[in-house]
């Protein structure tokens, strides 16, 4: 059974909005575009997990919870988590494809495409190794005592895999059933309610990540951030007030309320709270009686 699910998607809106707000030459543009690929394929490895959980039944009970932040000597974030009455298994997903090459002791792990370009990704071996620690940790804290296991999986296609030998299995998305299967259970570590408890202590304890403002994050220059009100049917900056609605001076696509993807922007990149004065300069706007009007209207929504 599936507790809890993803929350990457408040990060990809944050990440998409720099890329539409930078310019392609800036020196995090081509970082930002590589983030925002590793989150979409983090949601559908995810998806493929919660494909293959409807399709895969065992003869006892597990949960799985996905994206769980949470603390216990620090904070930690562990992709996806099965949990039975029996152990634990921390599993980390990585929905790339190419030639995977990873070392044990390197801290990156590295793909190359079939067209020579080589991209470097954090070394998942190291990841659940720490992400372990703390999460025993965690159980610790809780007085459970609970047997964890970890386990790195990629997708099946497109993808060849070189690593060096290591005690935390490598393994392909079809030979997870048998994994799960193969794992000890001659003994029953939580019964019924434990496991009631420990389910509800993580979904108590979850935070959900914050990752705005987006310039902070990532150590981006708010003069950076190219102001204006974006057209939705061209995606230009060409966008300007006219009486009661916005109109896009390039395609001549008009609407009432292009300021509000505008002002949601400056949120997940610059600040939650704006000024008369910075609303007047990132909407591209003259005069304060304008500004104030907008404003008023968003504190109502609120």
């Amino acid at each position: 059974m599936i507790m809890k699910y993803r929350t990457d998607s408040l990060k990809l809106m944050g990440v998409e909005a720099a890329i539409r707000r930078l310019s392609p030459s800036h020196p995090k543009y081509v970082f930002l575009e590589g983030l925002q690929r590793q989150i979409i394929a983090g949601i559908k490895g995810e998806e493929l997990l919660n494909i293959f959980f409807e399709r895969v039944k065992f003869r006892f009970d597990y949960y799985v919870l996905h994206d769980l932040h949470l603390y216990s000597t620090a904070w930690f974030q562990i992709d996806s988590l099965i949990v039975t009455p029996y152990y634990a298994i921390i599993l980390e997903m990585k929905n790339i494809g190419g030639h995977i090459k990873i070392r044990k002791n390197h801290p990156q792990l590295e793909r190359t495409l079939a067209s020579g370009q080589i991209d470097y990704y954090k070394n998942p071996l190291a990841q659940v190794v720490e992400i372990t620690d703390l999460l025993q940790d965690f159980l610790e804290m809780k007085n459970i005592e609970l047997p964890i296991y970890q386990i790195v999986i990629f997708k099946d296609a497109n993808r060849s895999i070189q690593f060096d030998e290591t005690e935390i299995p490598i393994i392909g998305l079809q030979e997870l059933a048998h994994y799960i299967r193969t794992r000890p259970r001659d003994k029953m570590k939580l019964d019924y309610d434990q496991m009631e408890a420990l389910l509800t202590e993580f979904l108590n304890a979850h935070q959900d990540y914050n990752p705005f403002p987006i310039t902070s994050k990532y150590f981006i220059e708010s003069k950076d951030i190219v102001p204006g009100v974006t057209c939705e049917k061209c995606h230009s900056f060409a966008v300007k007030k006219f009486y009661r609605e916005w109109r896009c001076r390039k395609c001549g696509e008009s609407t009432k309320v292009g300021h509000l993807n505008a002002l949601s922007d400056f949120a997940m990149l610059i600040d939650r709270k704006i000024t008369n004065k910075e609303c007047r300069r990132f909407l591209q706007i003259d005069t304060c009686k304008q500004a104030s009007k907008i404003l008023g209207k968003l504190n109502e929504r609120e």
